[in-house]
């Protein structure tokens, strides 16, 4: 038995050779391109990146003056005014009325922090004349209690009355409130 051997000739060789750079010369000038395209792409994400930081520095310095227009036009938000300092009590009555969404009594107050209605009474008292702006509305022969909405959003933005990191996070944690 013979056993035949698939030989190729010198030119078949070259041929193939020549063929195989040309696939390879190919591919090579098609990764190229996409190089080209993912350099032109990362440009352009860095580019619009750039001008939307450039666009965020602008709106945080329009808010700036939009806060101190507020200013000229409610000088009684300024939050300067309420450099004030408050006992961890008066934090924790302030907190329970920051959080809730609706007006509450004075037993709500008491029931939520374990006090009596006197003592809340008298800390809404000491709030008042620390100029924190504690609104009242009376229903069904019911005193209500609650914050300025504006005071609200000056103290979410700026904490004016510096409350203690605990009495805050042990407060906005509660379910309760």
């Amino acid at each position: 038995m013979v056993l035949k051997k698939n030989v190729i000739s010198r030119e078949e060789f070259l041929s193939f050779d020549k063929n195989v750079k040309v696939a390879f010369k190919a591919v090579k000038t098609e990764l190229n391109n996409h190089l080209d395209s993912i350099n032109q792409n990362t440009i352009e994400v860095q580019s619009v990146f750039e001008f939307l930081s450039e666009l965020d520095d602008k709106i945080e310095k329009i808010r700036e003056r939009i806060d101190e227009l507020q200013l000229y036009i409610n000088p009684e938000m300024n939050p300067d005014k309420f450099k004030v300092k408050l006992t961890l009590r008066e934090q924790e009555v302030f907190m329970v009325l920051y959080a809730v969404q609706k007006p509450v009594t004075l037993s709500d107050i008491a029931r939520r922090l374990g006090l009596t209605e006197e003592m809340v009474n008298n800390y809404i008292f000491n709030l008042i004349s620390k100029g924190i702006p504690v609104l009242k509305q009376f229903k069904q022969g019911k005193m209500l209690l609650y914050l300025d909405l504006k005071f609200k959003d000056l103290q979410a933005r700026k904490n004016v009355l510096d409350i203690n990191k605990n009495v805050s996070e042990q407060l906005m944690g509660d379910k309760a409130i």
